[in-house]
């Protein structure tokens, strides 16, 4: 059983009480109640598949025999979201976590620590359909009650940083999560220090916004102070490591710094997993410029190229295998050019890749 599947196990077992579907005497309610206690049995026994199943049939139900706006009904909800989670429907996991919170407030239930957890639950869901505008909101609804019940200094900087980051992906917020990432940055210090982990996730968030604001060296400056604390306190491979690494492969790029991008791609080949060679991604990569004469003829297309990654994590060898037109060869193979991964290692050893494939595509924007 997955740490996931066990740790949604033990929210709903403590979340939800066997009596919040009794209904002694009405066969609907009695039917209920066994389904209920068939699925936290089967939630034990790992099923998730079975344990979806019985979840959507109660949730089905509940609403004739217990009413719409029902703590039964909620509970029904919730229940069904965990269960889209665990089985990575997002958008239905979203819009379930959504209901609940929606009967929740119908029902004016208190806004405490419990709330609290479904809300951040909710939060969470929306972001992982990329919807920030609406993951922001729950986020802001969150640390509005957080202050409120006056709650450690720690969880109100966990609170300052997840809407900090959630404005960050809303177009136009970048000052608004500026300020949160700094108050949850200047909170971690408070309560750990200057080099502990949360404190360096939220300087990572802080050298993501000094990126987007095209302040490469001061960056650059604050990944290399993230990945000194993650490199202490981290195992190696971690994927925290592995993607300042990233970071600061791009912000090395943008610099012209190529040496220095090279060090860090190199360093992503030894600390990566043994088996990441079955997927070579690109650490850094640039879009082609859409070449004149096919913007201007409005024609579209794409092109497959093959290339060699050198032990440098450098392209050399470009070779276009297939092309819906010519006119765009030109502009894939500049941009190809360009791009940075990570070398493979075989025996300890750095090699070159040969047969790697990348599809540019070329699409004119919507009118």
């Amino acid at each position: 059983m997955s740490r996931l599947f066990i740790v949604i196990l033990y929210i709903v077992v403590h979340v939800v009480p066997h009596a919040v579907f009794a209904g002694e005497g009405d066969d609907e309610k009695s039917h209920i109640l066994a389904l209920f206690k068939n699925y936290q049995r089967t939630l034990q026994t790992g099923n998730a598949e079975e344990a979806l199943i019985l979840a959507e049939q109660i949730y089905s139900l509940t609403p004739d025999a217990f009413g719409e706006i029902s703590k039964s009904h909620a509970t029904a909800t919730f229940n069904v979201a965990q269960m889209y989670g665990v089985m990575n429907y997002r958008k239905k996991t979203a819009l379930l976590y959504q209901e609940h919170i929606d009967i929740l407030d119908a029902l004016k239930v208190p806004k405490d620590k419990t709330y609290l957890v479904k809300l951040g639950l909710l939060s969470k869901a929306y972001a992982d359909v990329k919807n920030f505008k609406a993951a922001a909101e729950s986020a802001q609804i969150g640390l509005k009650i957080v202050r409120g019940l006056k709650m450690s200094d720690e969880v109100l900087a966990d609170y300052e940083l997840v809407l900090g980051t959630q404005y960050y992906q809303i177009y136009g917020k970048r000052d608004l999560a500026k300020r949160h990432i700094r108050r949850a940055y200047n909170l971690y210090v408070d309560v750990y220090s200057e080099h502990h982990e949360k404190t360096a996730l939220a300087l990572f968030w802080k050298a993501k916004i000094s990126m987007g604001s095209k302040k490469y060296s001061r960056a650059a400056e604050k990944f290399e102070q993230v990945l000194d604390i993650y490199n202490k306190k981290l195992s190696p491979g971690h994927d925290r490591i592995l993607q300042t690494h990233a970071f600061l492969v791009n912000v090395y790029e943008k610099m012209g710094k190529k040496e220095k991008s090279t060090e860090h791609c190199i360093a992503v080949a030894k600390e990566r997993p043994t088996d990441f060679d079955r997927d070579l991604d690109a650490l850094y990569k640039i879009s082609p410029t859409y070449p004149y004469t096919a913007q201007a003829m409005g024609r579209e297309g794409y092109v497959i190229a093959e290339f060699t990654v050198d032990t440098f994590g450098q392209v050399k060898d470009i070779e276009i295998i297939e092309t819906t037109d010519d006119v765009f060869n030109k502009a894939s193979i500049k941009a190809l050019s360009n791009f940075r991964y990570a070398p493979t290692i075989r025996d300890g050893k750095r090699v070159e890749t040969e047969g790697v494939l990348h599809k540019i595509s070329f699409r004119m924007a919507p009118r």
